[in-house]
């Protein structure tokens, strides 16, 4: 398979003549739903408690024209003060905006593939984005991660069909959904950068092709207009941004480094996957994809591979910190390239099979099917964990000690559990920040007992507390959790 501009442009058009097969994707949407809506009313986690008390409990004009840090995504915030000024103060109604925009990122997502690839393989991936593991976490999460999700794959559909197109149209509907991105959190500056590289190669190409003349127009019209928009969305608030991206450096540069990020990345896949095995296979049929997308359309490669590249530039030079979060939201991009390796992979065995016959393509189809269910099913099988534990059980941690706690020593706090049950749970329970602190409280001669999480940001927030615990306490339960290394742990030490 070649690259051929005008095979790829006509094969596009026939794709967008294909009727839409409504019932399906709607039975898929259908399906993405109930499996966003089930168990969203548990705990919160620590940075959605965070988040809603400095942020979401706050009048709405203060929201506007405050900036908090980043954990704030301000689009977010406005959305979900509104779902608590309607439905009240509970988990669900603050996770309810990244329910609705992880749904919506489902059909959102079959219309980019249309324009790209088969109806068969857009609708597979449609249904690999309803059941994904990780998008249903997301989907729970009181934060701006599937709303930039649904921004990053509705930006793709507007600029691929303004460039094929050459209508202003797509554009302007870019730069609305672009702006909106950026409002949301300002990492999506880093999809916009990739896609000003891939309209200016476009152009490029375009011109040297000499073909007639090239509407550069267009795309400028967009990206001025993205940025006009999004700069008067910051307005009440840029000042604050600015300051406080040039004057707050993070102090997890230690912690949160690439090395980690790429082990963390691995884990969580495994998890959402199932097991490793189905990981390694995974990332054949990636690669496959991928090398299908190159032969195909560099224009299409470039859209899905190359915001991942200039995202991970742009978070290390930006901050010096690198989460996987921070890729959530090229998860489209990634189930369509998955996708199309699915599809790819058992058409060149197919094809290179000894004594192939007629049947080849049936035999392909079926290998198809095949790998489409076994990686189905494994992410759905890995959902159970999402269902079984909330993402932090700070409020199984509390009740456990209420209930067990039989003496009169102190309940004492450290790193991250200082803030949920001092300023969310409204318990008094004392701070702990250094290692002679805690061991004074010790040799007191009662039972102490302690909650903690995290155990490689306290070590980076309170240096030798984690040593103390390991050398005066034992543990009496571990409530486990969603999130890589948050699980709560209850310690206690005997008087001696």
């Amino acid at each position: 398979m070649t690259t051929n501009p005008d095979k790829v442009a006509a094969s596009s058009s026939s794709r967008l003549a294909q009727p839409v097969p409504w019932l399906i994707l709607g039975g898929t949407t259908l399906v993405a739903l109930v499996l966003r809506v089930i168990g969203l009313n548990k705990c919160l986690w620590f940075d959605e408690i965070y988040f809603l008390v400095v942020t979401v409990r706050h009048p709405m004009g203060e929201i506007l024209t405050v900036f908090t840090g980043d954990t704030q995504h301000p689009l977010y915030s406005v959305m979900a003060r509104l779902c608590l000024v309607l439905f009240g103060e509970e988990p669900w109604s603050l996770r309810l905006p990244a329910v609705l925009f992880g749904v919506a990122s489902v059909p959102a997502l079959y219309l980019l593939a249309a324009k790209v690839t088969s109806r068969a393989e857009a609708l597979v991936a449609a249904a690999f984005l309803a059941v994904s593991y990780h998008h249903i976490w997301f989907s729970q999460n009181a934060r701006g991660y599937t709303m930039l999700a649904f921004f990053a794959i509705v930006s793709a559909l507007f600029l691929l069909e303004g460039i094929r197109s050459q209508r202003m149209g797509p554009f302007i509907a870019y730069a609305v959904a672009v702006s909106l991105g950026i409002y949301t959190h300002i990492t999506m500056v880093f999809l916009v950068a990739a896609h000003f590289l891939i309209a200016a190669g476009w152009l490029i190409a375009e011109v040297r092709k000499g073909k007639g003349p090239v509407r550069w127009q267009l795309p400028v019209v967009g990206f001025a207009l993205a940025g006009v928009l999004a700069a008067a969305m910051y307005a009440p608030i840029m000042t604050q941004v600015l300051h406080f991206f040039a004057h707050h450096p993070s102090s997890m540069k230690a912690v949160s480094t690439p090395r980690w990020a790429i082990g963390e990345t691995l884990r969580g896949l495994s998890l959402g996957l199932g097991t490793t095995g189905v990981l390694l296979g995974a990332a054949v049929v990636v690669l496959s994809g991928m090398w299908s997308y190159w032969k195909e359309s560099r224009l299409v490669f470039a859209l899905f591979v190359l915001p991942v590249v200039v995202t991970a530039m742009g978070a290390v030079a930006g901050r010096g910190t690198m989460y996987p979060r921070f890729y959530f939201f090229l998860i489209g991009y990634g189930v369509l390239i998955l996708v199309r390796g699915i599809f790819y992979l058992p058409q060149v065995i197919a094809d290179n099979w000894p004594g192939k016959a007629k049947g080849s393509s049936r035999l392909a189809g079926a290998l198809a099917g095949v790998l489409a269910g076994i990686l189905l099913l494994a992410s759905a099988y890995s959902l159970r964990r999402n269902y079984e534990y909330p993402k932090q059980d700070f409020e199984g941690a509390l009740k456990f000690i209420e209930a067990e706690k039989k003496d009169n020593g102190p309940v004492l706090t450290a790193g991250a559990t200082v803030f949920p049950y001092q300023q969310y749970f409204g318990m008094q329970w004392p701070e702990v920040k250094t290692p002679a602190e805690l061991e004074e409280i010790v040799g007191r001669g009662q039972p102490v007992w302690l909650v903690y999480t995290f155990p490689r940001y306290l070590e980076a927030a309170a240096p030798g507390v984690p040593d103390v615990i390991r050398k005066e306490f034992t543990v009496v339960r571990v409530f486990h959790g969603t999130l890589g290394e948050g699980d709560v742990v209850v310690v206690r030490s005997q008087p001696k």
